[in-house]
């Protein structure tokens, strides 16, 4: 037998090396439960166990930058609450899906039970890497929109890009938004906002001094 080393999948005996997506076929909602843990990034989706590999370093990094910034402004302004990647949206029968970052209203905040979300956050955010970028962009993406989540960013460091979905207040449908330099605004965390290149920078900027320069903005 060999030795699993973390990030592996050992199947027949064989090492399954990351990056990889891999999907389980019929698979319910009590079996997604049982299956997945703190260690295991995975969605449910219509019955297909969506499983994905640890993520990269410069993922990881990204992300941490980000759930500081959205958290520390949403403590501060009092707004809701800001989950991390193993927070479970349950949006319909066998729809669970893990996104990288959400945020909650505090008007809504009744649908967070111990286990996970009853429903669509009001925000979320997703850190696209290479191997995850067609499934985030495609299947998760219309899952999101079915749902009717607010506000949907997919931030892709390797492309430089964040590309914004926002729900239409008085039709149906979404506007779409991208941008590769200069201020990306929210309207769900009620002028949140992220410098774009601050992103991209090979060393993060001190996210301390970020936040700063987000919460002066909105005080001035």
């Amino acid at each position: 037998m060999k030795e699993r080393r973390k990030g592996e999948l050992i199947y027949r005996e064989k090492v399954i090396e990351p990056p990889f997506i891999i999907r389980k076929f019929g698979v319910s909602e009590e079996e997604y439960d049982r299956l997945t843990d703190e260690d295991t990034k995975a969605d449910l989706f219509d019955g297909t166990l969506v499983i994905h590999s640890p993520a990269s370093i410069r993922h990881e990094t990204v992300f941490m930058f980000m759930a500081f910034l959205m958290h520390g402004y949403v403590e501060q302004r009092q707004l809701g609450k800001v989950l991390g990647s193993r927070a479970t949206m349950h949006l319909a029968h066998c729809r669970k899906f893990e996104p990288d970052i959400l945020f909650v209203r505090k008007e809504r905040l009744e649908l967070l039970t111990e286990k996970e979300l009853e429903g669509a956050a009001d925000m979320v955010v997703e850190i696209l890497s290479g191997w995850t970028r067609d499934y985030d962009l495609r299947e998760k993406r219309e899952v999101y929109h079915e749902a009717g989540i607010g506000e949907i960013w997919f931030v892709d460091p390797e492309e430089q890009v964040i590309t914004a979905d926002r729900r239409r207040r008085e039709e149906k449908g979404y506007i779409t938004t991208t941008a590769t330099s200069g201020r990306v605004k929210s309207e769900a965390m009620q002028s949140f906002f992220v410098q774009a290149e601050w992103l991209w920078r090979e060393i993060l900027p001190d996210p301390f001094l970020c936040l700063q320069e987000i919460l002066s903005l909105r005080e001035s």
